[in-house]
């Protein structure tokens, strides 16, 4: 049974709660609409449900990094008012214990992780998707989405990859193609037939490297069967989807899948790791505020507090995107890459937090 002092502090943290992580995402799709204004009207109307949609997708898109940062900035809120009013000091001389009354600010933290994991798992591969698909149909003339044109890569199961830029639903083709046979054998193809049955390629140039070590074209041809391309049938209209467009189990899946190129298994291990990881940071959140908050000093400095939580939370977030090129590349193991920085942090600040809520 809830107590009253938890029904409390569960009110006052869902309300600082959900005020930053909606207000936070309003501003940045105000911002972002402000952008791209004029790509959401189609004939002179605004699709209106589309745009809702989309934003909705963003939502979903942002709410790993949401999620923390509003438990972040409503858990110092609550605990600085709490200390300020000298509730938190009532509340322990009747009995209670610190960690007895972070309760509530755990169980909120437990529930982000929950929901982090159940976005990526269900929610998050889906919006990229439709945020994907809303760009290609609706931010044509918009000089940010030209810079952030999709390129499809297929691995094919000879090693060769096959990259287009786009494809063609009514003629079945796609179009500004290159088939990568290796370094030094390449086809560039500007329209190839989408069925993976009948590989016939339209003004196709034959790219080979020479004796000095350049690339030149050895022959073009109008027309021409490619006989030794073979791809899956689906891979043609989908694309390679990629990897952080894929649940956790399907990460986990396509790891230990038997046929997945062994190149491929650092980009599958870091997205995979990067996803079971993140979750883990809301209640290493609280660990890490708490005893800052916590402090009975004559002169508190609890914008300090926020700034470096702040700053902290951000730079976590920097240090594993960066880590997680490296760990892509092969430079640094997935695990290590991703989860030493969290077991390190976790250490310091867990150390931290017993010594102080003892």
């Amino acid at each position: 049974m809830i107590r009253r002092w938890e029904r409390y502090f569960f009110c006052e943290i869902l309300k600082i709660f959900f005020f930053f992580l909606f207000g936070f995402f309003f501003l940045y799709s105000v911002i972002e609409y402000s952008t791209h204004m004029n790509d959401f009207f189609k004939e002179n109307h605004l699709q209106l449900g589309e745009v809702i949609f989309y934003y909705a997708n963003q939502f979903l898109k942002r709410l790993d990094f949401l999620l923390p940062m509003a438990l972040l900035l409503s858990s110092i809120k609550v605990l600085t008012s709490l200390l300020l009013r000298n509730e938190w000091l009532v509340l322990q001389t009747s009995g209670l214990s610190t960690r007895t009354l972070l309760r509530p600010f755990f169980s909120v933290a437990l529930a982000c992780s929950l929901m982090t994991y159940l976005n990526f798992q269900y929610f998050l591969p889906s919006a990229l998707r439709h945020i994907d698909e809303f760009r290609i149909a609706h931010f044509q003339n918009s000089h940010l989405a030209k810079r952030r044109a999709l390129i499809h890569l297929i691995p094919l199961p000879d090693n060769t990859k096959l990259l287009y830029q786009s494809f063609d639903k009514e003629k079945n083709v796609l179009f500004d193609v290159l088939w990568i046979k290796s370094l030094d054998d390449i086809w560039r193809i500007k329209y190839l037939n989408a069925d993976p049955h009948q590989p016939i390629a339209k003004f196709a140039d034959h790219i080979v490297r020479d004796s000095s070590g350049l690339l030149e074209k050895k022959e073009s041809y109008p027309k021409i069967h490619l006989k030794d391309l073979h791809w899956h049938p689906r891979m043609a209209r989908q694309g390679l989807i990629p990897f952080d467009q894929r649940s956790i189990t399907a990460l986990y899946q396509l790891k230990h899948r038997a046929n997945t190129p062994p190149y491929e298994i650092p980009k599958i291990s870091t997205t995979l790791s990067f996803k079971l990881a993140i979750p883990l940071i809301s209640p290493l959140l609280v660990i890490a505020v708490a005893p800052f908050c916590l402090v009975y000093r004559r002169h508190r400095h609890f914008f300090l507090v926020y700034a470096l939580g702040l700053f902290g939370l951000f730079a976590t977030y920097m240090l594993l995107d960066a880590l997680s090129i490296l760990s892509e590349n092969g430079v640094i193991a997935p695990a290590l890459a991703i989860y030493g920085p969290l077991l390190l942090l976790s250490s310091f600040f867990s150390w931290r937090f017993i010594s102080k809520t003892s």
